[in-house]
């Protein structure tokens, strides 16, 4: 059967300008009578343009699409093979992002919720440090691999460094990095180098604080107002359970939000702990 422009317009749903676009992308051809000039499409037009609108739902390009046109049957399996192996990684890669969502998610509603302080074996998580106190950390082996764990990883987390010893000596000094859990690295293929620092997971003290988002002028104006604003609720429950500083501080931020006219930062402070002799 033939069908004039219209017609195939009103079947498929579209305008006339859209068959149009169809033959333009190759999907169709149109074959003119000579007798009355006007410009006809059959069957195999309506199955080509309805295989061309699948097509796109499962993801192929128009200029894919066009090539399909002349594809064998071999070329089109192995077009939809390959189609195939694209989209199980998009779907696992939404999948990953679907966890760090909910992980936030939760950790949001425990912020609003939930201000106790608790004990519990942390991750461990491999890190890449970019400042140090007011230092930028600008190496480009360190560049690359923060870009590896920024780009390569959908779960990555913004953390803050405390070091220990900035704890101990009094000279409290924050650092800021990004980090990925040990699980990850091989899930997302990802190495290490010498920029990064392993943080294995240690029975830790944790409970999530607000701090007010300028931390890097607190750091430098009043320190020990940030230390308190961060880990001082984490330091008075060790301290009341006879507890000492076992390691290096993380700090992973949860989200920033406005508050009271102000951007603050959630985060969940995890401080590593021994037990002091009785």
């Amino acid at each position: 059967m033939r069908y004039k422009i219209s017609e195939l317009a009103k079947l498929l749903g579209v305008s006339t300008n859209t068959v149009r676009r169809y033959e333009d992308m190759g999907y169709i051809s149109a074959v003119r009578d000579e007798n009355s000039g006007y410009r006809y499409y059959n069957d195999d037009d309506i199955f080509s343009v309805m295989n061309a609108k699948m097509h796109v739902k499962y993801g192929f390009s128009h200029e894919q699409i066009s090539q399909m046109q002349s594809f064998s049957l071999e070329e089109t399996i192995d077009a939809y093979k390959k189609r195939m192996d694209e989209m199980d990684k998009q779907i696992a890669y939404m999948t990953y992002l679907r966890h760090r969502l909910k992980d936030d998610y939760l950790l949001m509603n425990k912020a609003a919720t939930y201000s106790d302080i608790y004990e519990k074996m942390s991750l461990t998580m491999y890190t890449v440090i970019y400042k140090d106190g007011e230092k930028l950390l600008q190496e480009p082996e360190r560049l690359q691999k923060l870009g590896e764990f920024i780009y390569n990883s959908p779960e990555v987390l913004h953390t803050y460094i405390i070091p220990k010893e900035s704890v101990d000596n009094g000279n409290f000094r924050v650092c800021c990095g990004w980090s990925v859990k040990e699980e990850h690295m091989d899930k997302y293929g990802m190495t290490e180098n010498s920029y990064t620092q392993i943080y294995k997971g240690k029975p830790s003290v944790m409970g999530i604080s607000e701090v007010p988002a300028d931390i890097g002028r607190l750091a430098n104006e009043n320190p020990e107002y940030l230390k308190e604003l961060m880990i001082g609720k984490h330091l008075d429950y060790m301290k009341e359970h006879n507890l000492y500083l076992n390691g290096d501080i993380i700090g992973i931020v949860i989200t920033k939000v406005r508050d009271s006219g102000k951007n603050v930062i959630y985060m969940l402070m995890s401080l590593p702990f021994g037990k002091n002799d009785v």
